[in-house]
């Protein structure tokens, strides 16, 4: 009877977990009508060799960022359950379609750790989190590095305050990288905090701060480096995507660009779904500054700009969601120990 109570549940929330995420997609997508930018790609895209090479670099490369987010997360979840890179394929596309309907991606995490079989679905989460936090550093470390070089577009450095200003702004990015890298290298100092403060509930709790401590240095900086890699691969998308719609800016100020965007889009709480406006909005605003500096700035590039802002959100975002409902009936929530 337990058993059949279990399944129907199971069935139950699978079922309701994809008529959701197909719902908050067609409202969005269809009734809302947010894509009408979009509709530049059908109306005035010129298609021509290059972009069709283009265009085909972008989609090669959606493949090759959920690859090694599953990489990084196969590494990571491996002291708690052994699994394969095509379950790991699945947890993660599943994720981002769970991600759909909950605030700041934490259906991600719900998502993954219900693909597992045995594994500790809390400790799972917690070491997912580990992996969340090294794509977020990597965020900062290029959001701020980024910052320091588009620094003088903002504030003139010509003046001696102004200058050592610039000089101090400089100092503080590379003091709050260094620290910010040892911080996460040592990641397992939190176990032991945890342990500290936590009291009489020391023992209770040690079972999961514990996976803080499992990890060491070089573990947390292959996962650093797994999160540099793909953060340098959807840059790239950004930038193909950018000269897709004949967007006048090179690689090297395209990666600073998108860099900033990036660490701004970190700061703001959002929806998945509702991304599309804040990308679009955040991809404007720092564009804009840059290209109105240099005289290039006019309505066809900011339409360009959110154009392609928009076309990356389908690729890296919608794509993978609408792919993952079709594992979503992978996922286990009620297991036979109920324990987890």
């Amino acid at each position: 009877m337990r058993t059949k109570l279990r399944k129907t549940y199971n069935n139950l929330i699978k079922i309701t977990a994809v008529i959701l995420s197909v719902y908050f997609l067609y409202d969005q997508l269809i009734y809302e009508k947010d894509l009408s930018s979009i509709t530049y790609i059908f109306t005035n895209f010129n298609y021509s060799f290059l972009s069709g090479v283009l265009l085909s670099l972008t989609i090669l490369l959606i493949p090759v960022n959920m690859l090694l987010e599953s990489i990084k997360w196969k590494f990571l979840i491996s002291k708690l359950e052994k699994v394969s890179i095509w379950n790991s394929l699945k947890a993660v596309l599943t994720g981002i379609t769970v991600s759909m309907i909950m605030p700041n991606r934490v259906g991600d995490y719900l998502g993954r750790v219900f693909i597992l079989k045995k594994a500790d679905r809390l400790q799972a989460v917690l070491s997912t989190i580990l992996g969340s936090l090294a794509q977020l550093l990597t965020t900062v470390i290029f959001g701020l590095i980024s910052i320091a070089f588009i620094y003088p577009e903002y504030i003139s450095i010509s003046g001696n305050i102004n200058s050592w200003l610039y000089v101090g702004t400089i100092i503080l990015i590379v003091l709050v990288i260094a620290v910010s890298i040892f911080a996460f290298l040592n990641f397992s100092v939190v176990a032991g905090i945890l342990k500290k403060i936590s009291g009489r509930y020391a023992d209770k709790i040690e079972k999961y701060s514990s996976v803080f401590s499992w990890y060491n240095n070089s573990e947390l900086l292959k996962v650093l480096m797994i999160s540099m890699l793909r953060y340098i691969v959807f840059s790239l998308q950004f930038f193909l995507i950018l000269r897709l719609f004949e967007v006048p800016v090179s690689y090297p100020v395209s990666m600073m660009l998108v860099s900033v965007v990036y660490i701004f889009l970190a700061l703001i709480p959002t929806i998945a779904l509702t991304e599309i406006g804040v990308r679009g909005s955040v991809s404007l605003f720092v564009f804009q500054h840059h290209f109105e500096k240099i005289g290039l700035w006019n309505q066809e590039m900011a339409v360009m700009v959110v154009s392609a802002s928009t076309l990356l959100w389908l690729f890296n975002i919608i794509l993978p969601a609408v792919t993952g409902t079709l594992f979503i009936f992978n996922l286990r929530f009620f297991r036979k120990n109920n324990g987890n």
